[in-house]
């Protein structure tokens, strides 16, 4: 039986997001063979991570329609330190999400990243992890989601997968591909 091949979709902070968290699953989901795209926020200017990884994204997530959205199987967010500012509280790509969700896609964040499925109440009475700060796991606690202090919780059922940070990335990365597969 031939494999299927999908078409991910990345969400890129314009800076400080997490370098292994953006490179590892994008690297590895290319390497299986899927097509790979990257929307920045805002704009198509270079994104720099924390570490200082830079990377262009093709797409402006601002830009696209639900029409776009309907080609892809997956989105992924990479976290970082600046996911306060820009994903938090970030109503346009909650609203993303939950149209991933409700169409059956998988949605994948790593680190503080985690906390978007949760303000957009996909994860509600569900099991989650995020970076465990005290102020991530109040935002979980806030929207009603079981905060799991265990490296990648995977909700198969839901095509869910969250994880809690840099370290976690192969297994991040291994997760999505087992959805997609």
């Amino acid at each position: 039986m031939s494999k299927t091949y999908k078409k991910v979709l990345f969400v890129l902070m314009p800076n400080d997001f997490q370098d292994i968290e953006f490179v590892e699953p994008y690297e590895a989901i290319k390497t299986d063979g899927h097509t790979v795209d990257v929307a920045g926020i805002k704009d198509r200017n270079t994104a720099v991570g924390s570490q200082g990884y830079e990377h262009t994204p093709n797409l402006v997530l601002a830009e696209m329609s639900t029409q776009d959205f309907d080609a892809y199987d997956a989105i992924v967010i990479p976290g970082g330190s600046a996911s306060p500012d820009y994903l938090w509280h970030n109503e346009e790509l909650q609203d993303v999400i939950r149209y991933f969700h409700e169409n059956g896609k998988v949605v994948a964040t790593i680190c503080y990243a985690c906390i978007v499925p949760v303000q957009a109440e996909i994860l509600t009475n569900k099991h989650a992890t995020v970076y465990p700060t005290d102020e991530a796991k109040a935002i979980l606690k806030e929207h009603s989601v079981v905060f799991v202090d265990e490296p990648c919780v995977v909700l198969t059922h839901e095509k869910i997968v969250t994880a809690q940070g840099p370290k976690q990335a192969q297994s991040f990365s291994q997760a999505i591909l087992n959805l997609l597969a």
